[in-house]
């Protein structure tokens, strides 16, 4: 089992440690995360960016006057802020695992944007990457992490 799993979505990134079993039979596998080791970082929503309190935009006509408003279009607006959102992650991931001396390691990462994000983890992150789990589990305690991940350790 690789020692550095990272669990991560778009706003956490969450890394834990596997420590295998010791000599006394009391001391089983377990996960061991650092205090403070988890990353928020928080995505940007459409509504930040929009400068409209309902997303609309000045169509025509002079700014004093209410009329000539129309909703804007979002031209791919959510997909550019997924895309940079993205990035920071496996920038924080690629960190994350240089730091740790690119040994093998575990990613669990939501499905829907798992393939989105292999194609943004650094060369040298993605090729240590041994094994990838889908799902959102960066809220679980660590107590439901070990059940889940640790089946048969």
């Amino acid at each position: 089992m690789q020692k550095l799993i990272v669990i991560a979505n778009l706003g956490r990134v969450r890394p834990v440690q596997f420590k295998p079993a010791g000599e006394d039979p009391q001391d089983k596998a377990h996960l061991h995360e650092t205090p403070g080791s988890a990353v928020e970082l928080r995505p940007q929503s459409i509504t930040e960016v929009v400068t409209d309190r309902v997303g609309r935009f000045r169509q025509s006509g002079s700014h004093n006057h209410p009329g000539g408003m129309s909703y804007g279009e979002e031209h791919h607006l959510k997909t550019a802020l997924e895309n940079q959102a993205l990035a920071r992650i496996a920038g924080t991931i690629g960190d994350i695992v240089a730091a740790a001396g690119y040994p093998a390691w575990r990613l669990v990462f939501p499905q829907e944007l798992l393939p989105s994000l292999r194609k943004t983890l650094p060369a040298a992150v993605s090729i240590a990457l041994a094994e990838v789990m889908a799902g959102d589990l960066t809220r679980l305690p660590l107590a439901e992490l070990e059940k889940r991940l640790l089946n048969g350790h």
